[in-house]
């Protein structure tokens, strides 16, 4: 059962931080990452953090816009953001060819 909810900000914020430890930890796991990682942040070159806020106002603006959510299944179908796709973050790079390359990308 995946139970969709609109989640408060603080969460979204908590979601977001969550993500950046998990890809710091998965790329430090895997010794060398396949794609350019800003060592100051430790995410991805040319990727952002936005606020909660930001994210709604995208997500409701009607642009193209895909909302991964990274988290393990069992967190996924307790609570998600609706509409986001589920793509656990060890499955991301066998699966990033399936994300269309003219969206913008949000990860939780």
């Amino acid at each position: 059962m995946n139970r969709q909810t609109d989640l408060h900000p603080v969460a979204l914020a908590a979601l977001a931080f969550l993500l950046a430890l998990s890809v710091t930890s998965l790329v430090r796991a895997q010794g060398e990452s396949k794609f350019p990682v800003d060592p100051q942040t430790g995410r991805a070159v040319g990727a952002k953090e936005i606020s909660p806020e930001d994210l709604e106002r995208l997500l409701k603006s009607g642009s193209k816009t895909l909302l991964i959510d990274v988290r393990d299944a069992k967190s996924f179908e307790t609570e998600t953001i609706p509409g986001a796709i589920h793509i656990p973050l060890e499955k991301l790079e066998s699966r990033l060819k399936e994300i269309p390359k003219d969206t913008n990308l949000a990860f939780t």
